[in-house]
């Protein structure tokens, strides 16, 4: 987390000039365009009404998540300067508390740096340390031939992991209970309509069939991230899911290397999306 020493201090009473208020934020077209993307849309400043992922949204959001794109993507280099807190906040149309919250979130997660009687300076995303910037990544992304790439190796290559160290490790009976799932979903066609909560079931056990808190962990947030956020694209039909899940299990149950069928089945699938735009 980003030290606070230095920085201004949210709790502290703000000047009554730059108290959010309940009036609605003037049209775009009246106060500019803001330096990053368009201008955040209109929210109640002491709101906090829900988003589509269910999450609730607060008046800082739409000014965090737009500067955190363009720290993403680049528009904002690493290094340079933000605009002062006074010139966003009359680009977004709010009040410089609501910048300033913006800002010290961002700080929080590493893509900024604050610094008292200077302005903040663009971290590179890379020397972030903490994980929520990859759920900034996956949530703010827009969908580019990068994204798609980096999203279907970590998702394809957590999955050997976890077959790999659960085969190693769990017990004849738990591997026949994974196997069980796997050949029951398969048993159902493998429908696309059910992949997800299946494929949360199947690799959340998997992961604590691993007796790694590490793989635990990062399999139940990779889960938490994902759902919520619209339907990922099937890579297979639903009769070659059925297929590769009733393998899965046969492997499991009988010892036959189930990690490296998974990704001798799936390699075809890395080797194209590697294909894909190699980014900075």
């Amino acid at each position: 987390m980003a030290r606070r020493s230095g920085h201004a201090k949210l709790g502290s009473e703000p000047p009554r000039s730059e108290r959010p208020t309940d009036r609605p934020e003037p049209p775009s077209s009246e106060r500019g365009e803001p330096p990053v993307s368009q201008a955040a849309p209109p929210v109640s400043q002491r709101g906090a009404a829900r988003g589509e992922d269910g999450r609730a949204r607060h008046a800082a959001d739409p000014i965090h998540d737009k500067l955190a794109l363009a720290i993403l993507d680049g528009t904002l280099a690493p290094g340079s300067s933000l605009p002062p807190e006074r010139e966003l906040a009359e680009r977004f149309g709010v009040s410089r508390l609501i910048v300033r919250q913006a800002l010290h979130r961002l700080a929080d997660v590493g893509l900024v740096r604050v610094r008292q009687g200077g302005p903040s300076l663009v971290v590179h995303p890379n020397e972030a340390k903490d994980l929520r910037v990859i759920d900034l990544i996956y949530r703010l992304g827009q969908g580019g031939a990068r994204e798609v790439r980096e999203l279907i190796e970590r998702q394809f290559l957590h999955g050997y992991a976890l077959l790999f160290l659960a085969a190693k490790r769990a017990s004849k009976e738990r591997l026949r209970a994974l196997a069980e799932m796997a050949e029951d979903y398969a048993a159902r066609g493998a429908p696309v309509a059910e992949m997800l909560a299946f494929e949360k079931r199947f690799f959340q056990a998997l992961g604590e069939a691993t007796d790694n808190r590490f793989y635990q962990l990062e399999t139940s947030w990779w889960f938490h991230m994902v759902e919520g956020r619209g339907e990922r694209p099937a890579v297979f039909t639903d009769e070659q899911r059925q297929a590769f899940y009733r393998e899965i299990a046969r492997r499991l149950v009988e010892d036959k290397d189930a990690a490296r069928f998974y990704l001798d089945t799936l390699s075809p699938i890395l080797d194209m999306v590697g294909s894909f735009s190699l980014g900075r």
